[in-house]
C-alpha cells in the first residue's frame, strides 16, 4: 500500500504540474512566460517562484524539482493530456495509466533519491493534514 501511496503522491505532482493547476495569483506570471522568448526557462522560473513560496524545500531543491517537472511536462503529448482528462472524468486515478507510471519512474530518476524522499514526506504529510 505504501508503494501504491508513493506512486500516487508523484503523479499528484505531475499531474498537477501536467493540467496546470496553478494558484489563481501565478496566472498572470504563466501568461508572461508563455510570451517570452525561451518559453521552457521562462516556466521553470515560475514554478521556482511558487514551489519557493511553500518554504518548505531549499533553493537547490526546488530548482532541480522545477527543472525536472518543466521537463516531463514538456514531454507530455495532447493525446496523453487527453488520456488524464478522460481517466480524472471516469473518477479513475490517473496514476493507472502506464504512460503515468513511466514519468512518475523518471522524474524519481530525475529528482534523486533524497528529493523524491522529501517530496514523499511533503505529500503525505498534506494529505494527512487535510483528511485523506
Amino acid at each position: 500500500m505504501k508503494m501504491l501511496k508513493s506512486n500516487i503522491i508523484l503523479s499528484l505532482f505531475a499531474g498537477f504540474a501536467m493540467m496546470g493547476s496553478v494558484a489563481h495569483a501565478a496566472d498572470n506570471a504563466l501568461q508572461q512566460a508563455y510570451k517570452s522568448t525561451n518559453v521552457k526557462s521562462a516556466l521553470v522560473n515560475v514554478c521556482k517562484q511558487e514551489t519557493a513560496k511553500g518554504g518548505k524545500l531549499s533553493s537547490a531543491e526546488v530548482s532541480k524539482f522545477c527543472s525536472c517537472q518543466i521537463e516531463a511536462q514538456g514531454k507530455v503529448t495532447e493525446a496523453q493530456k487527453w488520456e488524464i482528462q478522460s481517466a480524472v472524468n471516469q473518477k479513475k486515478n490517473p496514476s493507472s495509466l502506464a504512460f503515468v507510471q513511466q514519468q512518475n519512474r523518471d522524474l524519481q530518476t530525475c529528482f534523486g533519491p533524497q528529493l523524491t524522499a522529501k517530496l514523499k514526506t511533503l505529500a503525505e504529510a498534506a494529505m494527512k493534514a487535510s483528511g485523506k
